[in-house]
């Protein structure tokens, strides 16, 4: 019998070398590795924090060839940390959306990926994450649309670092941008990963500034125009399933005008639960967007493009510090140059704006119509009735002001 060094050789000469390392093969190029090739993939950290499992979806995101993540937080009583990723890389065929949490599956047997965090590529961090998460699911995602996953973690069993409001410090050296101290917070990994990789877009901020900003991405490109807008549920779910119409999950948030669709499509396909009224704010657009990490200098040593966080203090060491004083503040795009430190303004997340005129001329005489129907109902005890003839409407900021006179009923 051949011994094991013999059929190495063998499968090698024949380019098949890799089949050793294959429990099961589960097609479309995930594959289930052996126990053996799994270890032999040992990464540097297990998920120990909040900040392990980001590091580990922005690895497969990046490894899945996405151009724009998008994470949204939402902290519960200090208790639970909800987590939505989403991203536009190539997507996770449905068959494999529970498989994907076991063990050992990968979808790199041939090029796993060697970064700063270790090897990726064994099998086993969404294994990993699913063992201490209260929950992980895939949402939705389909190949070549994209991947929206949702993530619960209990922070009594998985801790996340304090002061996640802390942004890193920025240093260059020798014409290079690095992380240099502060807390290891999800700031700081998403700032490292930036820097790692500057062709990936990340966007982070609250479930609904990440919907928005979907929205505002595509708005920039010129592509939101073209997108068909549904006003029915059915026909958006008919349109997406349609096969020609492989549409990125990002782009799902743009394909209505109406709030009441918007609130469902992020609920079906980003487990994102907000009211209808949030819903309204994002259509209307009542609170400014997020934009993606960027840290760029230009030849002054000034920032050039910043981020949503933009508390910059600049000194002539050319260290740039930045610091978020409150997890409440709204982009601003005041930055001035005077080597000194700005605090920016604390703004409303939701500002309102001309809510009235949101109602158009027609909407507004129904109103009337039907104010006048019961005002004479009314009246009738009174012998009085509205003047018709005498009915002044003015719409002001968020107030719709009706002045009706009435007379004596003849």
């Amino acid at each position: 019998m051949q011994n094991n060094s013999d059929i190495k050789n063998f499968l090698s000469e024949l380019g098949l070398n890799n089949v050793l390392n294959i429990e099961q093969d589960l097609g479309d190029g995930f594959v289930k590795l052996k126990i053996s090739e799994a270890e032999r993939r040992q990464a540097l950290q297990d998920i120990k924090s909040v900040e392990d499992i980001i590091i580990e979806l922005l690895r497969n995101s990046r490894d899945a060839s996405a151009k724009n993540i998008f994470i949204g937080t939402k902290k519960i009583e200090n208790k639970i940390r909800n987590i939505y990723f989403i991203d536009d890389g190539i997507g996770i065929p449905e068959r494999l959306h529970s498989l994907i949490f076991e063990a050992r599956v990968t979808s790199k047997l041939e090029n796993p990926v060697k970064d700063s965090y270790g090897l990726h590529g064994r099998g086993m961090a969404l294994f990993s994450i699913k063992l201490n998460a209260k929950e992980i699911k895939v949402v939705f995602s389909k190949e070549n649309q994209g991947t929206s996953f949702f993530l619960s973690i209990d922070l009594d069993k998985i801790h996340e670092k304090k002061g996640q409001n802390i942004l890193p410090q920025i240093i260059e050296e020798n014409g290079n941008l690095n992380i240099f101290g502060g807390v290891n917070n999800i700031f700081k990994i998403l700032f490292d990963f930036k820097l790692q990789n500057p062709n990936i877009n990340i966007y982070y901020g609250t479930p609904a500034q990440i919907i928005l900003a979907m929205r505002e991405s595509l708005k920039k490109t010129g592509i939101y125009n073209n997108l068909p807008k549904f006003e029915d549920w059915n026909l958006f779910l008919d349109y997406i399933n349609n096969e020609k119409e492989q549409l990125k999950i990002t782009y799902f948030p743009c394909l209505t005008e109406n709030y009441l669709i918007l609130n469902k499509i992020i609920s079906n396909f980003f487990n994102i639960n907000i009211s209808e009224r949030t819903a309204q704010r994002i259509i209307y657009e009542e609170f400014k967007p997020i934009y993606p990490i960027t840290i760029t200098l230009n030849k002054d040593n000034d920032i050039k493009n910043y981020n949503l966080f933009e508390n910059i203090k600049i000194n002539n060491d050319n260290n740039y510090n930045f610091n978020q004083n409150s997890s409440n503040l709204e982009y601003n795009d005041d930055i001035k140059n005077d080597n000194s430190r700005y605090i920016r303004k604390n703004l409303k997340l939701y500002e309102e704006q001309k809510l009235a005129f949101r109602f158009n001329d027609s909407e507004i005489k129904f109103i009337i119509n039907k104010l006048n129907y019961i005002l004479k109902e009314i009246g009738e005890k009174y012998l009085i009735e509205p003047n018709e003839s005498n009915i002044n409407i003015k719409r002001k900021n968020n107030n719709i002001l009706i002045n009706i006179e009435f007379k004596e009923k003849q």
